[in-house]
């Protein structure tokens, strides 16, 4: 349940600390009392790929309660500061995008966003595109309206420059601070916005931004700034990332099985951290989720229902009803009735071995690792270990051909209770 706006009773904050999300703000004081009233806040996000990637949803989550609670948002998409780089949380110089390539990112971002965000009217949000007014304004306006009021020593000052000294730093990196201040002030210019928000490693650039506003508005203008906390699982690990790298919310990037997977996979101390951030209920509903779950942890009903609630946030409740389908199909070794796409879907979690023709099913353990040794792969079989297909198998001249596969192309291998492996006869 969203609290909406409701004469100082609404406080944002505090739901943002419970959740373990704030980070760290400007002047809490201020920002409660402004927060009392309907605010335009702004987020930005960058273009530096076709897909936002699930770190970057805790952004978009927080952005959704305040959209909810009756504060008006502004997206800002960095297509001017995308031809730059932020250096924020980055150890080395980034690498140059086309500006093809950037406008291609943005555009597709737009769409993106307009998936989970209301922008059906101004008042209650609107996505920009920061190279609309970088783009009109000369090197000379820039130094002289912007980088005049900056001095080096603070500019060095702050720890997104201070961390990169080291190992070096551009002069485009190292104005980029300039920038998001330029992006703040035009912002409250031309929508009257006074917040600014960001992740954990945006600190130094928020804060940036606030001096730089004030600089050129006065401090009678309220105005403030706040983080989230960068979010990682139990064991440090950053959030968002996968054995095969960053996780997009794009679906053709990244499916939602492995959406799903991903989180029925987490530890039992992150379903309720994860519920908290991402699940729009209470937090008296979570925790009674969490505590329910951990009567019986096994069952994992916990991650059932993180992986339920974040696929059909981003894909949709189908989806999400297909991914749990793909999921007990697994576990309980009952493949008929898939279709051929969920079964590819499946398979791609799974050590997968390709073959041009028919294989034995001893031959087939030793090329998926599921046996060490074709005498170990007779010991699974008398033993009857394997299954294949969800069927107890222990002859060990079965072939594995294309009139026993399913869809013509599938073999589930599976070793015992949890060791499974794929045969894919192409």
């Amino acid at each position: 349940m969203i609290n909406k706006i409701n004469g100082g009773t609404y406080e944002y904050l505090d739901d943002l600390r419970s959740r373990g999300l704030l980070d760290q703000c400007s002047n809490e004081e201020l920002l409660r009392k402004m927060l009392e009233t309907k605010q335009t806040i702004y987020c930005g996000f960058d273009p530096s790929a076709t897909s936002l990637q699930l770190g970057n949803f805790v952004m978009i989550t927080m952005l959704k309660r305040l959209q909810l609670a009756g504060h008006k948002i502004i997206a800002v998409i960095g297509g001017g500061t995308g031809m730059i780089g932020d250096p924020s949380g980055k150890k080395a110089e980034r690498s140059f995008l086309k500006a093809e390539q950037v406008k291609h990112n943005v555009e597709c971002i737009k769409k993106q966003l307009s998936y989970f965000l209301d922008f059906s009217s101004p008042d209650k949000g609107i996505i920009v595109d920061n190279y609309d007014w970088w783009s009109k304004i000369s090197v000379i306006e820039f130094l002289r309206d912007y980088g005049k009021l900056f001095q080096i020593n603070y500019m060095l000052g702050k720890d997104i420059v201070k961390s990169r000294l080291e190992v070096g730093i551009s002069y485009s990196e190292f104005s980029y601070m300039i920038l998001q201040s330029g992006d703040f002030y035009n912002l409250f210019k031309q929508y009257g916005c006074r917040i600014q928000c960001g992740g954990g490693d945006q600190w130094g650039n928020l804060t940036s931004s606030l001096d730089f506003l004030r600089k050129y508005v006065g401090d009678e203008e309220d105005a403030g700034v706040f983080t989230l906390k960068l979010i990682t699982d139990s064991q440090g690990k950053k959030f968002g990332k996968s054995e095969n790298g960053a996780l997009y919310l794009d679906g053709n990037m990244t499916s939602p099985y492995q959406i799903y997977q991903y989180f029925m996979n987490v530890d039992d101390a992150s379903v309720e951290k994860f519920l908290r951030i991402f699940d729009l209920r209470s937090l008296d509903e979570i925790h009674q989720i969490y505590e329910k779950h951990m009567e019986n942890p096994g069952l994992r009903a916990g991650q059932k229902e993180l992986a339920r609630v974040m696929v059909t946030t981003l894909h949709g409740a189908e989806k999400a009803a297909e991914c749990e389908k793909m999921t007990s199909a697994l576990f309980k070794d009952e493949f008929v009735g898939l279709s051929k796409e969920a079964l590819n879907e499946i398979s791609k979690s799974l050590n997968k071995v390709e073959s041009d023709e028919s294989v034995e099913l001893i031959q087939a353990l030793v090329d998926t690792k599921l046996a060490s040794s074709r005498r170990e792969a007779r010991e699974f079989l008398k033993a009857n270990s394997i299954r294949v297909n969800g069927n107890i198998i222990n002859d060990e001249h079965y072939l594995l051909s294309k009139d026993n596969a399913l869809e013509n192309e599938f073999f589930f291998i599976k070793r015992g209770k949890k060791n499974y492996a794929v045969l894919h006869l192409n």
